[in-house]
């Protein structure tokens, strides 16, 4: 009964946003109606949706954003190589916008399990379950993920649920749990979020010891400049230089 009146709510949903965006055709609302459809694993729908729409956007940022949503698609989709191609291509052609960086995170987690399918498969609909705010879905699979071979990731996307959820110390629960279990781990979107943790929860010296140990391990890379820029509103907000 439950999941009939979750199709109902996505239906109604969709029929507003496809209104919106026939009236208004902002990318926006494209990736929103798009979601709707990979909530109920209507991707074929998603992939004719954004082909369909491409020449409407001109603007490079808006380009950028259509591959990586393209992407998205196939990769939830299970083609693997197709979402792989488009990734780099986003990449290689929009390199200067950030989302460029969404695109080289979305390949190093395709990286974490390309020789074990089954575990990839799972990870893919655990983060579809996530970007569609499906938050209990993700939670009940998430704990059959912890002890695999993409355990460190299962716990990751845990901690972005339990933030969603707004339960901030459980978000940090988790990730403070992944770093126990996976010391090694290189998910550094995991290590900058618990950074940003801290901070909200006013732990402004432990923050601070993250982001600062994220720029000596990465000193050439984007987490550190995240990281800088993090240091930055850190000392902002505490008043000093």
């Amino acid at each position: 009964m439950i999941l009939f009146f979750l199709f109902l709510s996505i239906e109604a949903r969709i029929d507003s946003l496809e209104n919106a965006f026939a009236q208004d055709r902002q990318i926006e609302i494209l990736v929103e109606l798009s979601k709707c459809y990979l909530a109920t694993g209507e991707y074929r729908k998603s992939m004719e949706l954004f082909k369909k729409n491409e020449r409407h956007f001109v603007k490079d940022i808006d380009k950028a954003r259509l591959l990586y949503e393209s992407a998205t698609v196939f990769l939830f989709a299970g083609e693997i190589v197709k979402a792989h191609d488009t990734y780099l291509s986003l990449i290689n052609r929009y390199a200067k916008f950030d989302i460029a960086n969404d695109a080289a995170e979305r390949l190093y987690l395709i990286e974490a399990a390309r020789d074990d399918t089954v575990q990839l498969k799972r990870l893919l609909n655990l983060v579809r379950l996530f970007e569609t705010a499906q938050f209990e879905a993700v939670a009940d699979s998430a704990k059959g993920m912890l002890k695999t071979a993409v355990g460190a990731y299962a716990y990751y996307y845990m901690a972005l649920t339990y933030n969603a959820m707004g339960n901030l110390p459980l978000a940090l629960g988790t990730l403070l749990e992944l770093n126990k279990e996976y010391p090694e781990h290189r998910i550094f979107e995991a290590i900058l979020f618990q950074s940003d943790m801290y901070a909200s929860l006013d732990k402004k010296k432990e923050a601070r010891e993250i982001l600062e140990d994220v720029i000596v391990r990465e000193p050439n890379s984007i987490y550190a400049l995240k990281a800088r820029q993090r240091l930055k509103m850190l000392d902002e907000n505490s008043g000093t230089n």
